[in-house]
């Protein structure tokens, strides 16, 4: 169930099941009025809802930091989808919390816990250092930890776990295990605690090896490659799964 008031409409893609039907249909009209002919929809015409939530929003960034992955252009980008979440988060009483891949030790660390702040969150981007290991699973289980951690003190906000990675893990939980079957088993353990889950697939386009997809697909969530990616899209893809 999609939350949030639909207050406008944008062009659907590929993977969004929120549809306009109103925006849709008028679409399909202003189409077949230009070249005659029975009512139909078409894939063009498809539009889909972009909703306005009331409720706060919990949204913890997982930020893979890896040396494969050019971590200071991918650093800023992340810097400014967290300003574009947190540029009226006064209002909503949104807020951010930041985990990362610790330097020269194959686990993640919670870089930035829960804030409001912009300054805060600007400060713990910059001091993210460049890690040579990927431990996807292990940056899960602390985001999941953070997020309930905060249920306990926010029951009204929404949790939703945004995760920023090529989806090439190389650390699993375990010594000998799989690290991308760590990582979709705990996509699916955010799942079903009722976490909502975004993956930003930072991954160069065609490569097959990355797991962005499964990993969206195993949270409940979204999968939005990092190339076509802009704020506004970001946003509106954390209300459609929070």
């Amino acid at each position: 169930m999609r939350r949030g008031k639909y207050s406008r409409h944008r062009l659907a893609g590929p993977h969004d099941r929120d549809v306009a039907y109103d925006a849709t249909l008028r679409a399909a009209a202003v189409r077949v009025g230009r070249r005659g002919g029975a009512l139909t929809v078409e894939p063009a015409d498809l539009r889909r809802k972009v909703r306005e939530h009331r409720v706060p929003l919990d949204v913890c960034f997982v930020v893979d930091n890896s040396y494969s992955l050019q971590a200071d252009r991918l650093v800023e980008q992340v810097k400014g989808l967290v300003f574009r979440l947190l540029e009226d988060a006064a209002a909503r009483g949104d807020r951010v919390a930041l985990v990362a891949f610790r330097s020269g030790i194959a686990e993640a660390t919670v870089a930035l816990r829960p804030t409001s702040s912009l300054r805060r969150a600007a400060e713990a981007l910059r001091r993210i250092p460049l890690s040579g290991r990927t431990p996807l699973p292990d940056a899960l289980v602390r985001a999941g930890r953070v997020l309930r951690q905060e249920r306990y003190r926010r029951p009204n906000a929404r949790p939703v776990v945004v995760v920023v990675s090529d989806g090439l893990p190389n650390v699993a939980l375990r010594r000998g295990r799989d690290p991308v079957r760590d990582t979709l088993a705990e996509a699916r353990t955010l799942r079903r605690a009722g976490i909502g889950c975004v993956v930003v697939d930072a991954s160069p386009p065609g490569r097959s090896a990355s797991c962005g997809r499964d990993l969206a697909e195993a949270g409940g969530g979204r999968w939005l490659p990092i190339a076509e990616l802009s704020p506004d899209v970001f946003v509106d893809a954390v209300l459609t799964v929070a």
